[in-house]
């Protein structure tokens, strides 16, 4: 019966995590975990990864503000390249540079139940945004994108804003704090010239 699992805050680290992950191979209802700020490293990005593979319960997963960096969000990536029901992933404040976005961007190319990616606070730059903007030019269900404060400048807003001349699923795109000048500006402007579907 239980829908929402909330542990936000608590230094349950990666020992926790597996018995949370544990009992939800077993479980088929809860559709919603928040696991922010819990100490989770490499063994704990990994147990989610095989989690994500069997699981066809969870909808929401929130793991941000945890430090799984670029080499452990390689496994939640590979868990979700099977997943078919999860709808929002948050890996916010996780430490992901280029390597994390490029495997973020190769996951979008072949995820279809996705609608909500929240990546704010990860280094990822110009070179990291490219990564995740070739993979929605293949991705046709994401609605929602937050960006903001990714290290992202005028060269990542041109991007973004050649993405939005062809992307046609994108309602929402977040992506303040991010010093792109006005020269990024006049991009995802013309790049909105276009767009049909962007509402925020």
């Amino acid at each position: 019966s239980l829908k929402e699992l909330v542990m936000i805050d608590n230094q349950i680290g990666d020992e926790g995590v597996l018995s949370v992950c544990e009992g939800l191979q077993c479980n088929k209802t809860l559709p919603t975990l928040y696991i922010w700020n819990c100490g989770l490293s490499v063994k704990g990005a990994s147990c989610l990864g095989e989690l994500l593979k069997v699981n066809n319960s969870l909808k929401e997963l929130e793991m941000g503000v945890n430090q799984i960096d670029d080499e452990r969000v390689l496994s939640v990536c590979e868990g979700l390249q099977c997943n078919k029901t999860l709808t929002m992933l948050d890996i916010s404040y996780c430490g992901l540079s280029v390597k994390g976005a490029s495997c973020l961007g190769e996951l979008l190319k072949v995820n279809n139940s996705l609608k909500e990616l929240e990546m704010s606070n990860n280094q990822i730059g110009d070179e990291g945004i490219l990564s995740v903007c070739e993979g929605l030019q293949c991705n046709k269900t994401l609605t929602e994108l937050h960006i903001w404060n990714c290290g992202i400048s005028v060269n990542g807003a041109s991007c973004l804003g050649e993405l939005l001349k062809v992307n046609n699923s994108l309602k929402e795109l977040d992506m303040w704090e991010n010093q792109i000048g006005d020269e990024g500006v006049l991009s995802v402007c013309e790049g909105l010239h276009c767009n049909k579907t962007l509402t925020t």
